[in-house]
């Protein structure tokens, strides 16, 4: 994944539309910009606890409803392993085994093809970036390397919107379900502020100093979170 390129990706969808809008504006993008049909994104909880952000189009946002009622899916694995789960035909033997309350009703709308990228900071998982085509057809190679840059984008996004004034926006889902999950993506937002860098570079910084004081990484945290400790050339 390219951090550059993440970071193209971030701007323009924040120069369109601000706050907690420019995820929905960079689903638009990422719909736009790659051979799919539709985009939709959803947050987790915890394991199986899904929430709808966000989705492009109709059939997107059924997508999205259908993983989140019957918790199974191309997002819901894409959480729970972590790593992109990419279908080029969902009917090709063995899809229906592995989603059988899913794969009839996504079937029953249209889908033909359906890939799912997960939104991660370290080893924390905020959701999943949902993509479907109407036509049987994997992404490529690129494709798939720009749908990860999205995903990246995304979660820089959803991160900066959850420690700003446009917190009070974020959809109910959001607030109740991983914006209050895990203190660790939390704190990563607060220090991808207060250093001016990435998620993924935040993260770490976090990690580095959790080792090097010698204390639960999710103690120091929550002492970001609370303001006890800052990661900017301002700290004490």
């Amino acid at each position: 994944m390219a951090p550059n390129r993440i970071s193209e990706l971030v701007r323009a969808a924040e120069a369109s539309r601000p706050g907690i809008d420019a995820v929905a504006h960079l689903c638009s993008m990422a719909a736009e910009g790659l051979p799919v049909d539709g985009v939709g994104l959803s947050v987790t909880a915890g394991l199986g606890r899904h929430s709808k952000v966000t989705a492009t189009d109709e059939v997107s946002g059924q997508i999205e409803d259908l993983q989140v009622l019957l918790g199974q899916g191309p997002c819901v694995d894409a959480v729970a392993t972590g790593a992109p789960v990419l279908v080029p035909d969902l009917d090709a033997p063995g899809v229906q085994a592995r989603w059988p309350a899913f794969h009839p009703a996504a079937s029953a709308v249209g889908v033909r093809a359906s890939f799912a990228l997960p939104l991660v900071v370290g080893e924390v998982r905020l959701g999943a970036m949902d993509m479907y085509r109407t036509e049987v057809g994997g992404l490529g190679r690129r494709a798939v390397d720009e749908a990860t840059a999205y995903a990246g984008a995304a979660v820089e996004l959803l991160l900066a919107a959850a420690h700003t004034e446009q917190q009070n926006l974020l959809p109910a889902g959001m607030r109740s379900g991983w914006a209050g999950s895990s203190v660790v993506h939390q704190a990563s937002g607060m220090v991808m502020v207060q250093l001016d860098c990435d998620i993924a570079a935040a993260f770490a910084a976090i990690r580095a100093r959790a080792y090097r004081e010698e204390r639960p990484l999710a103690d120091l945290a929550r002492d970001v979170i609370e303001r006890r400790v800052r990661f900017d050339r301002s700290a004490p």
